[in-house]
Parts: C-alpha cells; sequence; structure tokens
C-alpha cells in the first residue's frame, strides 16, 4: 500500500441532477473498508474497487479520489465512492474542509496495519513453523499492511529453497503457501579450511533457519552461507574469497554438489608434527612427512590422505597393527600469498608381524578360482598381498557389474607367532547393466566400425573389464582403424546411475597432438 503520491485536478461531470461532482485524483492511495463511513456527512461507502470520493466545492468544481494500487489484504480493504446532494455542498468553507480532511488522511490510511490473530505456513513440513517465521523477518503478534506481507512473501521467495511462494488472508489468519523446490544440491568444501560436520551444520543452522545441509543453486540462502564461510576464515586471520560453483562429478560416488573453494589465497598444507615414530623409522617418516608439506590442501581428503600414506609406510616396513591418528590444527600459519594448515600425526607402530592366510567366503558370488586368475596378471612386488587380493576382488565384481561393491578386511593377530591372518568379506550390492556407448572425437566412418565391433548390448550386465580391452579388441577387426588409432589418445567415462543401475559410457578420441579430457 502506498501513501498518496499526487494530488490532480480535473474537470468532472454531475452524478446525476442535484448531484455535482469535482475529481480530486489521489495517486497511489488504498483505504481500508470502512475508513469513511461514520463521518458525520449523508453518504455512502461501498464497493472493493480503490477508492471514489465525489464531492462538490462551491457548486462548479468537481474532484475524484482514486488509487492506482490494486493490493489488497483480503477482508481486510475495501473502497468508496460518496456522493453529496448539490445542497449539502454550497457551503465553501465546509466543503474545502472536507477535501483538505481526506487529502491529510489518505497517507495514514493507506499505511493501516492490521495484527492477523495467526500466521501460519503450509505445504513445506521439513521446516518449523518458527523457522519459517525466522526466516521471513515475521513476528506472530507483527502488524502488517499490504505492501509489507508481500516483502516477507519475497524473503521467503529470494533463499531459492521455494518454486513458488504464496500468501492468502481473512480476517484470522495469514496463510504463506510454499512450494519446496526440488533441485537442491549438498554441500562441498573442496579446500576451505574448515572441519565438515554436526558442528559445523548447526552453526550454520543457527544462522540460517532453512539450512538443512542442502542449497539451491542460487539464491540469498547460497550467498549467505558463501559469506558465512568468508566470516569464519577471518576469525582464523584469513581473509579469503570464497566461491560457490555448482559441480557434477564430486567424491568416489561422482555426485553433484554446490562446491565451495577458497580462490585465494591460496592453502597449503603446512608443519607436520610426527609423535610416536621410533627412532629406526624417524629419518624415514620425516622425509616423508616433509614431501607432504606444501601440497594443496583438500577438505575432505587431506587427513584421511596423510593417514593412508604413513600406514602404507609402516604396513610396507612389517608393523601390520599400525595406528595412525592425524589432527588438524588451529593455529593456521597466514600470509598476503597464502594459508597454511598445520598437523599434528601420532602413530603407534605396534610390533612386525608377517602375513599369513588370507581367507575368502567359499560361498561368494565370484569363487575365488576368478579372484586367482585375476591375481595372476598383477606384477609379482607391484603391492603388498592383502592389497593386490583385495584389488583383484573388486576388479571381479566390477566384471559382473556389481559397481558398488564393498570389500572389508579384518585382520587377526598373533601376539605369539607375530603372524596376521585376514579375513575378507564382500557385499556385493546392486547389479548394474549397460544403458548406452557413445564414441566422441570420432570420424564417421570410424564411429561406426566402432560401434560394429562394440559386443555389450544395451541391457547386458556391464563389465567394467570391457571397457579396457575393447581398443585393442576392436583393431584386431579392421587394418584401417589400426592405423587410425596410431594417430589418437583414447581415453573413456563411466557414468552410473545409482537410483537406475544403468551405465552410460563415453569414449573420446582426441589427436595425439591434442591435449585429452
Amino acid at each position: 500500500m502506498s501513501p498518496v503520491q499526487s494530488v490532480r485536478y480535473v474537470p468532472g461531470r454531475s452524478c446525476g441532477p442535484g448531484w455535482p461532482e469535482s475529481n480530486l485524483l489521489f495517486h497511489g492511495a488504498l483505504l481500508w473498508g470502512n475508513d469513511l463511513q461514520n463521518s458525520g456527512q449523508r453518504g455512502a461507502a461501498f464497493g472493493t474497487r480503490p477508492l471514489i470520493a465525489k464531492t462538490a466545492m462551491n457548486g462548479a468544481q468537481l474532484f475524484k479520489i482514486q488509487s492506482d494500487s490494486s493490493e489488497q489484504m483480503n477482508g481486510l480493504s475495501a473502497s468508496a465512492s460518496v456522493c453529496y446532494p448539490w445542497q449539502d455542498m454550497t457551503k465553501l468553507s465546509g466543503a474545502v474542509s472536507i477535501a483538505l480532511l481526506l487529502l491529510c488522511s489518505f497517507p495514514l490510511l493507506a499505511q493501516k496495519k492490521v495484527q492477523p490473530k495467526a500466521i501460519r505456513f503450509q505445504g513445506a513440513p521439513q521446516y518449523t513453523q518458527q523457522e519459517l517465521l525466522a526466516a521471513a523477518g515475521l513476528k506472530p503478534d507483527a502488524r502488517l499492511n499490504s505492501r509489507e506481507v508481500k516483502a516477507h512473501a519475497k524473503m521467503l521467495n529470494d533463499t531459492g529453497l521455494f518454486e513458488a511462494v504464496k500468501f492468502t488472508t481473512d480476517s484470522k489468519t495469514l496463510l504463506f503457501t510454499l512450494t519446496p523446490s526440488s533441485k537442491l544440491f549438498p554441500v562441498h568444501l573442496e579446500n576451505v579450511p574448515l572441519t565438515p560436520g554436526k558442528e559445523l551444520d548447526a552453526k550454520l543452522h543457527e544462522r540460517f533457519p532453512l539450512y538443512r545441509g542442502v542449497l539451491p543453486a542460487s539464491g540469498s540462502l547460497l550467498e549467505g552461507i558463501r559469506q558465512t564461510f568468508e566470516e569464519m576464515l577471518a576469525a582464523k586471520n584469513v581473509k579469503a574469497t570464497v566461491k560457490a560453483v555448482l559441480t557434477s562429478g564430486l567424491g568416489p560416488q561422482k555426485l553433484t554438489a554446490m562446491n565451495f573453494t577458497v580462490v585465494s589465497p591460496a592453502i597449503h598444507i603446512g608443519q607436520i608434527q610426527l609423535a610416536g615414530v621410533s627412532s629406526d623409522l624417524q629419518a624415514k617418516a620425516n622425509l616423508l612427512a616433509n614431501g607432504q608439506t606444501g601440497n594443496n590442501f583438500d577438505t575432505e581428503n587431506t587427513a584421511i590422505g596423510l593417514q593412508h600414506i604413513f600406514e602404507d609406510f609402516y604396513q610396507d616396513q612389517g608393523y601390520a597393527a599400525v595406528q595412525v591418528g592425524v589432527v588438524q590444527d588451529d593455529s593456521l600459519v597466514v600470509s598476503d600469498e597464502s594459508a597454511e594448515i598445520p598437523y599434528t600425526i601420532t602413530v603407534k607402530e605396534g610390533g612386525i608381524y608377517k602375513l599369513g592366510t588370507i581367507n575368502y567366503p567359499a560361498n561368494a558370488l565370484v569363487v575365488r578360482a576368478e579372484i586367482e586368475k585375476i591375481l595372476s596378471r598383477y606384477q609379482a612386488g607391484s603391492g603388498r598381498p592383502l592389497d593386490l587380493f583385495i584389488m583383484a576382488v573388486r576388479d571381479a565384481y566390477h566384471a559382473k557389474g556389481y559397481l558398488d561393491c564393498a570389500i572389508v578386511s579384518t585382520p587377526s593377530y598373533s601376539e605369539a607367532t607375530h603372524i596376521v591372518n585376514y579375513n575378507v568379506e564382500v557385499a556385493p550390492g546392486s547389479q548394474y547393466r549397460l544403458a548406452t556407448v557413445k564414441f566422441d572425437g570420432a570420424p564417421d566412418v570410424m564411429a561406426a566400425k566402432l560401434k560394429l565391433a562394440w559386443k555389450m548390448a544395451p541391457g547386458d550386465v556391464f563389465d567394467e573389464s570391457y571397457l579396457s580391452k575393447f581398443a585393442a579388441l576392436a583393431q584386431k577387426r579392421d587394418k584401417s582403424m589400426t592405423k587410425w588409432m596410431q594417430t589418437v589418445i583414447s581415453t573413456y567415462d563411466v557414468k552410473a546411475d545409482p537410483d537406475t543401475h544403468e551405465v552410460n559410457c563415453i569414449f573420446h578420441f582426441a589427436k595425439a597432438s591434442q591435449s585429452t579430457r
């Protein structure tokens, strides 16, 4: 609702015999119902359109009062038309007084506020009423006019969490109807030196009541989270610029997520303090730690990467029961060019053990003979025996379409003999099937030949090992393809859909002189 913005005189005509009128035009005013009733004048207020007050001044000038606004709060707004007989309007002073009274009172009437008995939200049960009130900037006892209601509705809509925000009112309730967005994405921190998890989520939720760990592709909530990350880093003396970009293919599950990246300053792994390292291994361990210092920091992977590096180092020395703990220190080393994240690595070495047996389930979907066959193809000494065995199990299950298989090895230590045995268990998961295969970058003639050479049909169980063998198999069929394949570099992408359990494959071909995907 807008206050009166202008007054304009317009010659008019009479309401009828004995009912002359004049027109005063008030732009941008909307009156609440019954505002002009009981004014002490003979006349009537009626209708639901913007107010038209018909009066007369000195029997000659004609004025009209109206609003350009169509805003209404249902049940709370109305308009009026008032006509007065000629004989009641012949006194100039009385008419002028009425006109001035209307003119002075319009700005106040246009902004009249009403307190609804209740403010409710429907359509988004994942949020509490209190959270929605806070996100909309509302209080339960708020007194509101129409313009303010629209502003609060816009606050909800601007978050990006809703496809639509509508509101209706009556004499008792202001009701917001929400349509939640179906396009929300998890949060991924690429190199932001904050610790993901419940504590960080709780801090964000406290500031943004509708935050649930997922974000829209745009909107005030996304921008608010981005700015909050910058503020949190500033509290650590890091004046960072954080960028948020919707990114696909993140993590082992190839997620599409809202990826937050510190674009400046550079974020690096800082100094690594070692604890629990025996004197015999101190020099090698220090060399290993120094080799990691200065590398790019990764929020999700740096700590677990350091753990695996030191576990591998110790297990290569025969320390099968080694335990490695990695802690990120809070005291960042900050300069204008970079921020360095220091770590403390604590090692419990345990004793040196020899490998005993690797036990594999007799009733597994893939029999041990197939595992051993794959294992025989690996180069001798290319890795620790347990790691190679688990790799062979993985390859065997992936060749049968079980791309989500989970493999767990459980050690059993003998303190008396210092021998460690392992029990391997496999949870196969769902079986995937081929959906499509495409050949990107191949000339039409070669693409046609590649399609003929491809033997895995849509709907077949997906054999991941076939992809690495396909190029060699295709060349055996056609000498011209062999000649062409020598001029290109081929790569392939496997896109497995965890919902449909279908796989789309894309082979990419690029000239050897060009960079590949």
